[in-house]
C-alpha cells in the first residue's frame, strides 16, 4: 500500500508501515553485498500492506519472501510458536526498512534485509531507528544496518556518522550474524539482556563505539571485523571498539570475545576492548564482571587500552595479538586492574602487561613482549613480524609471524595471523 500510511492494530499486534512516499530515504541499495544463502519455499509478499496481513495471520514456521521496495517502518508486537522468517526474495535487490521496533516479540528471523536510516536535522546523536526490546529468540542475519552522516549542525560532527544502529533492551537470545553495520555513532547498544551473539559481522565507519554492553548475562562476540572507525575530533566522543559498561548499575557475566579482527585500517585510533570502572564501587559484588574470556583476537590499534578490564573475577586473556600501528596515542597493552581475581594471561603478544603484582591467584606466562620503538632493544617488530599489509596504504593491516622469532618460539598470539587473504 505505497502512497498511504497504514496503521493496523489487531489484537496485540501493531504494524506501522510508512510508505515510500512518506519516508525521507531513497532506500538505495547499490552497495548491498551480503551473501544470502538460497531461500527455502515461502509466501511471496509484494508490499507493506501484504506483509502486515501475512504477519497477522502467522502462527509460527512461516517464511515470507519480500519483493524489492521500501517497506517503511515495522513495529511488531507478537510472539510466534516457532521462528517466522522475513526475508528478501531477491538478495541482489533487498527489501528495505526505515525503522524497526520489535517489542514483546518472540521467534522472529530477519534475513537479507536492508535497514536504512537517513539523518534529519534535529535528530539527537543517540537516535535509534532499529530496536529490539522485551523480546526473545530474535535473529538478524545477512543484512545491512546502514546509518548516515550528520549535516547542518555547525559543529565538528558534520560529515560524521550518526545515531545508534541497533538497541537491544531487556531481551534474551538475540543474534546478529553475517551482517554489515556501518555509518553509526554507535553500532550496537545492549542493555540488561542475555544470550546475545554477534558473529561474522563487519562493523565499520563508526564515530564512537562499535558494541556497547551493559549488564549482559551471556554474550558472545566472535569472528567479527571491526575497522575504519572515524572519530569526530574535538567532540566529546570516547571511542571504543567494544565497551563493557556498568550503567544499570551492575556488572556483566559469561562474556566471550573470540577470533575477532580489530583494525584501525584507514581510520582513526580507538580504545579496543574497554571495561572501565565507570565511577562505580567495584568492591561491591554486584558491580563486578564475572567469567570473561578474551581469546585469539587480532588487534591493530594505537591506544594503550588494547584489552583493559577492571574489577572482574575469573578472567582469561589468551593468545591475543596486540600490535601497535603508526600514529595515535600509544602501543596497545593488556591492562587488568590489580583487584581482579582468578586471572589467566597467557601466550599473548603485547607491549606490556599492567596490573600483575604477583597475586597468588593470577597466572601470567609465555607472553611475548614486543615493541616498535627501538631496533636495538629486544622484541623489536622487524624481528617478530612479516609485514604483508600496512593500513594506510593497503587499507588494512596484516602482520604475519616471523619464523624463529620470540612470538614463534612461544607460540604466542592469535592464530588468525596464519590465515589472511594474501597468505592463502
Amino acid at each position: 500500500m505505497f502512497g498511504s500510511r497504514l496503521l493496523a492494530l489487531m489484537g496485540g499486534v501493531v504494524f506501522l508501515l510508512s510508505s515510500a512516499l512518506a519516508a525521507e530515504t531513497s532506500c538505495a541499495t547499490d552497495d548491498f553485498k551480503i551473501g544470502l544463502p538460497p531461500a527455502a519455499a515461502g509466501q511471496a509478499v509484494s508490499d507493506a500492506g501484504s506483509l502486515a496481513a501475512a504477519l497477522q495471520q502467522a502462527q509460527g514456521g512461516e517464511t515470507f519472501l519480500l519483493a524489492p521496495g521500501d517497506y517503511g517502518a515495522l513495529n511488531l508486537r507478537k510472539s510466534f510458536q516457532s521462528p517466522v522468517v522475513i526475508r528478501s526474495a531477491n538478495p541482489d535487490k533487498p527489501a528495505c526498512f526505515t525503522g524497526l521496533n520489535l517489542k514483546g516479540s518472540r521467534n522472529v528471523t530477519l534475513e537479507g534485509l536492508y535497514f536504512d536510516y537517513t539523518f534529519r536535522e534535529g535528530d539527537p546523536h543517540f537516535t535509534v531507528p532499529f530496536k529490539v526490546s522485551n523480546s526473545e529468540n530474535i535473529k538478524i542475519t545477512h543484512s545491512v544496518l546502514d546509518g548516515d552522516y550528520a549535516y547542518g549542525t555547525n559543529s565538528v560532527i558534520d560529515g560524521k556518522a550518526y545515531g545508534i544502529g541497533l538497541r537491544i533492551l531487556e531481551s534474551n537470545n538475540v543474534q546478529v550474524i553475517a551482517s554489515d553495520l556501518r555509518k553509526w555513532w554507535a553500532a550496537v547498544l545492549t542493555i540488561r539482556s542475555g544470550g546475545l551473539v554477534f558473529a561474522d559481522n563487519q562493523i565499520h565507519i563508526i564515530r564512537s563505539d562499535g558494541i556497547d554492553i551493559d549488564a549482559a548475562t551471556g554474550l558472545t562476540i566472535a569472528s567479527n571485523h571491526f575497522f575504519d572507525f572515524q572519530r569526530a575530533v574535538g567532540s566529546k566522543d570516547h571511542s571504543d571498539m567494544i565497551q563493557i559498561m556498568r550503567v544499570t548499575p551492575r556488572g556483566s557475566s559469561d562474556i566471550v570475545i573470540r577470533d575477532n579482527i580489530f583494525d584501525v585500517g584507514r581510520g582513526d585510533y580507538t580504545q579496543t576492548i574497554w571495561a572501565g570502572q565507570d565511577g562505580k564501587d567495584i568492591n561491591l559484588p554486584v558491580m563486578r564482571h564475572r567469567n570473561v574470556l578474551v581469546e585469539n583476537n587480532m588487534i591493530y590499534n594505537a591506544h594503550i587500552h588494547g584489552i583493559s578490564i577492571h574489577g572482574s573475577d575469573n578472567i582469561s586473556i589468551r593468545k591475543n595479538s596486540l600490535i601497535h600501528v603508526p600514529g595515535g596515542h600509544s602501543s596497545p597493552a593488556i591492562n587488568i586492574s590489580s583487584d581482579s581475581s582468578s586471572v589467566v594471561i597467557e601466550q599473548n603478544v603485547t607491549s606490556q602487561i599492567i596490573g600483575y603484582e604477583g597475586q597468588r591467584d593470577w597466572v601470567v606466562l609465555n607472553n611475548a613482549i614486543v615493541q616498535s620503538e627501538s631496533p636495538s632493544k629486544n622484541g623489536f617488530y622487524d624481528s617478530q613480524f612479516i609485514y604483508y599489509a600496512l593500513g594506510k596504504r593497503q587499507g588494512y593491516n596484516e602482520y604475519g609471524v616471523r619464523p624463529g622469532s620470540l612470538v614463534d618460539s612461544l607460540k604466542a598470539g592469535s592464530t588468525l595471523a596464519e590465515s589472511y587473504p594474501t597468505q592463502k
